[in-house]
């Protein structure tokens, strides 16, 4: 009577085991598709998502070629088969044999094909396709539905495919802007380059007491860069601090886009100027303000009255030429020829003699603070260091060549004359571009 309860109770037992590892079987099945999908979404969805991306670099990159390409003068033709070329060139690369597979650019057809669009606009904005009879400076590149291979995608019957738009063309007029300048200006005549200068000549970039001023009276070719005010200011700006704020300029006619800074500043000026030469005076350091690694300097030039050079003292300043040969290897080593100064590698910066000037429309001034027509920026090699005092506070400079911004858009919406450069534009519609 005890064996058979036992046997019908541990029957009882049993049955219940036989249900569970049948709920484990499906829990299992359903775990592991699970894992299926998420090994899916990983793999193949960040295989689409790299494609995506090199994909939307391809026709970026078409799209400013042509874009350029019709700047310069070339029809739509030219302008396409230059895009084409590009991407057929792009595409050789070992990272892109995926897309190059997808891509078939073997028969361009009226700057399309099965999966290549080429189209060109009036306007950015709205995006109308213009007849041929109309200048279209605006180009935009489409490649449309890219089959890429799956890995795991296959599984869920889900094929992946990819497209990419961009449009290019020129920007709204480019102001001059910069975050490097020194506050002071050289006297032009001309707004295209070199701003009627000439390369590899001296030039007075500041003035001292007693010197007839271009700008007008209370002027010593001083100017006012963005935020800046006080001698201060001055001082950081001319031992090379990077201007805080960014400094913009206009261009063309009568633009009176640079603030003179009126007073001599003689302290600051020469402070700050100075620590490019190897000597610290007042709230500057060799650690924030290095010294240039050639610090050669020749026979002092001084300047006239009228503020200009004196003719004689020029062939025995120490020239840009010189500073290139004299920095030739890497050991400590003395000038070749000048009367001060060394060449020393460590603790020393090399092209701290180099100074982003700006160039201005110096005539028809008057008193006082004014401003300036802008006509460019120069880029000078610091000749000798400068004096404390006030009529010896004038620096002088060699003129080596045109030194351009980085350059924003005036984001004017309206088409104005001026410089501009080649820019993508976002396409409506695409999140991507």
């Amino acid at each position: 009577m005890l064996r058979a309860y036992y046997l019908v109770k541990n029957n009882n037992i049993r049955k219940p085991l036989r249900y569970q590892s049948g709920n484990v079987l499906v829990l299992f099945v359903i775990s592991l598709l699970v894992l299926l999908i998420m090994a899916s979404l990983a793999l193949d969805g960040g295989h689409l998502l790299l494609n995506k991306g090199r994909l939307q670099n391809l026709v970026d990159a078409a799209a400013l070629h042509a874009a350029k390409e019709i700047d310069q003068g070339a029809t739509r033709a030219d302008a396409s088969a230059a895009a084409v070329n590009l991407l057929n060139i792009n595409l050789t690369h070992s990272d892109q044999s995926e897309l190059a597979r997808a891509i078939d650019l073997g028969d361009t057809d009226d700057n399309s094909t099965a999966v290549l669009t080429i189209e060109y606009s009036e306007f950015p904005d709205p995006f109308a396709v213009a007849g041929t009879d109309i200048d279209a400076p605006y180009v935009k590149v489409s490649l449309s539905q890219l089959s890429l291979d799956n890995f795991l995608a296959n599984v869920f019957s889900f094929n992946k495919r990819i497209s990419a738009t961009a449009m290019a063309g020129p920007s709204t007029a480019i102001r001059n802007c910069f975050t490097n300048l020194v506050p002071m200006m050289v006297c032009g005549s001309s707004d295209t380059s070199p701003f009627g200068l000439i390369h590899n000549s001296l030039y007075v970039m500041k003035i001292g007491s007693n010197t007839d001023s271009a700008i007008g009276a209370g002027n010593f070719q001083l100017i006012r860069l963005e935020n800046n005010s006080g001698g201060a200011d001055i001082r950081t700006a001319m031992a090379g601090e990077e201007n805080i704020a960014k400094t913009c300029f206009s261009t063309g006619v009568d633009n009176a886009s640079v603030p003179t800074e009126p007073g001599n500043s003689v302290g600051p000026v020469a402070q700050g100027i100075n620590t490019r030469m190897g000597t610290w005076n007042g709230p500057v350091n060799s650690i924030d303000h290095p010294r240039d690694e050639n610090i050669c300097q020749g026979a002092k030039v001084n300047i006239n009255d009228d503020g200009s050079l004196v003719a004689e003292d020029i062939h025995n300043a120490y020239r840009a030429a010189t500073y290139v040969t004299d920095n030739v290897g890497t050991a400590d080593k003395s000038c070749t020829s000048p009367l001060t100064g060394d060449i020393k590698r460590t603790n020393a910066t090399a092209g701290r003699r180099i100074m982003n000037v700006v160039i201005g429309d110096c005539t028809g001034e008057s008193n006082g603070a004014n401003n300036i027509d802008f006509l460019g920026v120069g880029c000078f090699f610091l000749t000798q260091s400068v004096e404390q005092k006030g009529q010896e506070s004038y620096v002088v400079g060699e003129f080596l060549f045109d030194c351009p911004g980085g350059g924003d858009a005036s984001l004017e919406a309206a088409d104005t004359p001026g410089p501009y450069k080649m820019v993508l534009y976002h396409v409506p519609g695409s999140k991507d571009s």
